[in-house]
């Protein structure tokens, strides 16, 4: 019997069951901090995998670029367009990630941080340097947060999201 492709392999769906650590809405202390920050920085990120993480990388990925969002009505569009994501997902994520998103935001002492993978439909969430908890989206979000980096003239990775 002949081994399947990599590919092949990368791209099979797997259903979330209801008793996941994944959940059908942003963390709160993560919902909290984003609608509290005065402001975001918004991350391109290459999902390359590296051998080595490099040294000024977002969680182990190279960063593209990044802008800060200052904008409170920007800010409200694209936390209430994470929302959706996270409310839309029926419990699919695909079993990579390659993540082509980031977020930072600082909430008095702590930063939490987003790293969004849209074709997987996954989010990873960091307290500080920590992995403190994750969540399930769609696609959804991505033109949202793609249209403040073209807009900031950050470039977009290659390939899709």
């Amino acid at each position: 019997m002949k081994a399947l492709p990599s590919r092949v392999l990368v791209s099979v769906i797997a259903l979330v069951g209801a008793g996941d650590s994944h959940g059908a809405e942003i963390p709160a202390d993560a919902k909290a901090a984003l609608e509290k920050a005065g402001e975001w920085e918004l991350y391109s990120l290459d999902p390359s995998r590296l051998t080595e993480p490099p040294k000024d990388g977002f969680h182990g990925w190279k960063v593209l670029g990044k802008t800060t969002v200052k904008d409170a009505d920007t800010r409200k569009t694209l936390l209430a367009a994470l929302e959706k994501g996270a409310k839309d997902n029926d419990g699919k994520v695909a079993a990579c990630f390659n993540p082509r998103h980031g977020i930072r935001v600082k909430a008095g002492d702590k930063t939490i941080d987003l790293v969004i993978c849209f074709e997987c439909f996954s989010a990873s969430v960091f307290t500080g340097d920590e992995k403190s908890g994750s969540f399930l989206t769609t696609g959804s979000p991505q033109p949202a947060l793609d249209k403040v980096l073209t807009d900031a003239k950050v470039p977009l990775p290659k390939g899709r999201d």
